[in-house]
């Protein structure tokens, strides 16, 4: 197996990471959930309720960058506020970014919740799944998009309608955080074993080989390993994903992922 070089170490941990609200890091046991009291009181008069049928309505659409767009202002216009309904505007703002792989202004829309609110549940999980994706813990990512997806699932979720825009962005992050990193790997490795590549994309053994297979991906099952096609090939794929080439930009950002999910 040919993998890219040692990086140097990865850069400090997260601000939301260090504040009092925050969850732990990504490695740390997932965040506690706080009493029921905390959770989300009725929100129906609240500004962040009234235009919550707007963000859910480009959420079915797939309209991510409208619905950023969208929730960004009604976030900010009330900055200091602190009645739980925000989470309506705010949740579907982080999972927006992080569908878009814009880690930083993710981190911003969290950090800038007053405490009462960074301590509820939906918050925590939020601030878990998104230290795991800025620090490219991939494993971490996965289960703790499980994890956020499964609080959507639950009967004594606050409200149906948020748990349904929250289950469907977390999978469509799931996705679109699958495919990039197929597409980083691609390019990391002259051939991977199927185990590792499994670390990086969170899938069953039988769905990573089908995927691998559609993408023209050889399988040695002798040595269990995985070979991308040649780089003057068509570029490997994953549900329609097609990758672009490797500049040395991409490639300092390949070597830094992979690093980071083998220390």
């Amino acid at each position: 197996m040919n993998g890219p070089p040692t990086p140097p170490a990865e850069d400090q941990p997260l601000p939301a990471e260090q504040a009092p609200a925050p969850a732990a890091t990504s490695d740390a046991p997932a965040a506690v959930e706080v009493a029921p009291d905390n959770q989300l009181p009725s929100p129906e008069q609240s500004p962040y309720y009234q235009i919550f049928p707007q963000i859910a309505s480009l959420a079915a659409k797939g309209e991510i960058q409208e619905l950023i767009e969208l929730a960004e202002r009604a976030d900010l216009n009330g900055v200091h506020d602190t009645h739980p309904s925000r989470l309506f505007v705010t949740a579907p703002l982080v999972l927006g970014y992080l569908i878009r792989d814009e880690v930083p202004p993710a981190r911003f829309a969290l950090t800038r919740l007053p405490n009462s609110i960074a301590v509820l549940p939906l918050s925590q999980a939020l601030f878990g799944v998104l230290a795991s994706t800025s620090e490219r813990k991939y494993e971490n990512v996965y289960t703790r998009a499980e994890r956020l997806y499964e609080m959507t699932q639950a009967s004594d979720f606050p409200d149906a309608d948020l748990a349904s825009v929250i289950s469907g962005l977390t999978t469509n992050f799931v996705e679109s955080f699958r495919r990039r990193t197929f597409a980083l790997i691609s390019k990391a490795y002259t051939s991977i074993p199927l185990a590792l590549a499994q670390s990086y994309l969170g899938l069953p053994r039988d769905q990573l080989l089908a995927a691998a297979e559609s993408s023209k991906w050889a399988y040695d099952a002798s040595a269990d390993v995985l070979t991308p096609p040649p780089a003057s090939a068509e570029r490997p794929h994953l549900n329609g994903f097609v990758s672009t080439p490797s500049t040395l930009l991409t490639f300092d950002l390949v070597t830094d992922s992979v690093a980071r999910l083998e220390v």
